[in-house]
């Protein structure tokens, strides 16, 4: 049977360019096939507009606060018209480094729609009509799409996605928010933060429902103190016109009641996209969480692989290149890596920054039995002090014997902080190694000093402790 290549990798979002590079890397003939854009949401409509906006939106809260700092500003205003150009300028620069490293490689680009034909040959159709093309090993790296709630009258008025919300030739001056994961809360407090009325509607009874309830209980009160306004246990019945604003009907506790604003931007999740790629001709199991992959990224077809969001797993772009190397290699060397997730780590780039590494307590807990947790506050800090960002705290979670298996950080760059947990994780640290080790003062990373330190002083604390220097210093006395 001939093949017109080694490995078709379907997607051309960061999973999809990562596997088809290092396939490519180690000596397969490889096609990249996308429908879109190369780049993926991460690119265009996810990761780089999103962070980018909110780094506008904390240049404008610096100023805003800039008296603080002896700093007197006059008459400073955001220029929406501006922070879209930053943003398409900081989009063209990564996107030229993407397209340089797969100009590299010798990697076939094709553009279009890819649906299976049978288990090795794929049609995609595109601007000149229908190919085919047939490969001897597939990547699936088909991303993810925004999940629509069934809600009467949501798509008869309409909606704003990720997929939209950058695009907009003007500063919004209301939205409303549908749903509280982390880029609701960042998209919230950035429109926020440049004047947009924002409300925010959780059906559930926290915000970010993976972090622990003190984290985002704290974030809670910064979203709501700069004028964010956060309903939760809010089940909304309908979408109905309002003049030329729309209205959000929903209850909370069972009293019913209703706001409106400009535009209404659903941020209730994502879901795995592969429709129209008729898998079941090529033997590929999937279910409503995404394609079902084992550890190594193999899916019911032992020729067809998955990374990246289409999996319905850790749907981070740092996820998804870690799982790209993983399938990029098992499509061409006989080895099987398997992919591992125990310093899995991400961020939400509010302001403070949440990070979340490693496991959470309820999974901590499964796994080693009885855990503790040591809190350190920034306001501890002198660097925190110094740059005006005293607000937060760090969670970490360890054994009964203080190994780290995990931490939550909510404060300014936690973000950078969290590969020193990480890396704690990875080896199996002792919280009371971070006492015994030196870091630079002042920085926000002695943080981790902090509660090093304290979980020494509950071990002083202890009885047997006490007891057994009780019995020295009444020995040296004795001897002395």
């Amino acid at each position: 049977m001939q093949f017109d290549f080694d490995v078709a990798v379907v997607g051309a979002g960061t999973a999809g360019l990562v596997s088809s590079v290092v396939a490519d890397s180690l000596g397969a003939k490889v096609a990249l096939i996308e429908r879109d854009k190369v780049g993926g949401e991460c690119l265009w409509r996810g990761c780089v507009p999103s962070k980018t906006l909110l780094r506008s939106a904390k240049v404008w809260e610096i100023v805003k606060r800039s008296e603080e700092f002896g700093v007197h500003v006059e008459k400073p205003k955001v220029v929406w018209s501006a922070i879209r150009l930053r943003l398409a300028d900081v989009r063209d620069e990564i996107r030229k480094g993407e397209r340089e490293e797969l100009g590299k490689s010798g990697v076939t680009q094709i553009a279009g729609n890819a649906s299976f034909l049978d288990g090795h040959t794929l049609e995609i159709t595109g601007k000149n009509g229908p190919q085919q093309i047939r490969a001897r090993k597939f990547i699936l790296a088909t991303g993810s799409s925004p999940v629509v709630p069934d809600v009467e009258g949501l798509k008869e008025i309409g909606f704003l996605t990720y997929e939209g919300l950058f695009e907009r030739p003007n500063l919004p001056k209301s939205l409303i928010f549908i749903g509280g994961g982390p880029l609701a809360c960042e998209m919230a407090q950035a429109f926020g933060r440049f004047g947009t009325r924002v409300v925010m509607l959780q059906k559930a009874e926290q915000l970010m429902p993976r972090e622990e309830k003190v984290v985002v209980e704290h974030l809670l009160q910064i979203l709501r103190a700069e004028g964010i306004m956060v309903h939760l246990n809010a089940e909304i019945s309908r979408v109905e016109e309002a003049g030329e604003r729309k209205r959000v009907v929903f209850s909370v506790d069972g009293v019913e009641q209703s706001l409106e604003a400009g535009e209404i931007v659903l941020a209730a999740g994502k879901q795995p996209r592969f429709d129209g790629m008729n898998l079941n001709v090529a033997g590929v199991q999937f279910n409503e969480k995404g394609l079902i992959v084992d550890e190594k990224l193999q899916t019911s077809a032992r020729h067809i692989w998955a990374c990246g969001d289409c999996t319905g797993e850790h749907l981070f772009t740092h996820a998804a290149e870690h799982a790209a190397k993983i399938a990029g290699a098992n499509a061409v060397l006989p080895v099987g890596l398997k992919v591992d997730w125990k310093t899995l780590n991400w961020v939400t780039y509010t302001d403070p920054e949440i990070a979340h590494i490693g496991q959470s307590p309820e999974e901590a807990r499964r796994e080693w039995g009885e855990i503790e947790t040591l809190r350190a506050d920034f306001k501890t800090l002198d660097r925190a002090i110094i740059e005006g960002e005293a607000s937060g705290f760090a969670l970490i979670f360890t054994t009964k014997s203080g190994r780290i298996v995990g931490a939550q950080i909510i404060g300014s760059g936690a973000g950078e902080l969290a590969p020193v947990v990480v890396a704690a994780v990875r080896d199996g640290a002792l919280i009371q190694e971070w006492a015994e080790t030196i870091f630079a003062y002042p920085t926000m990373s002695e943080i981790f000093h902090k509660a090093g330190n304290e979980a020494y002083r509950v071990q002083l604390d202890s009885p047997v402790v006490k007891t057994g220097l009780g019995l020295w210093h009444r020995l040296e006395q004795k001897f002395s």
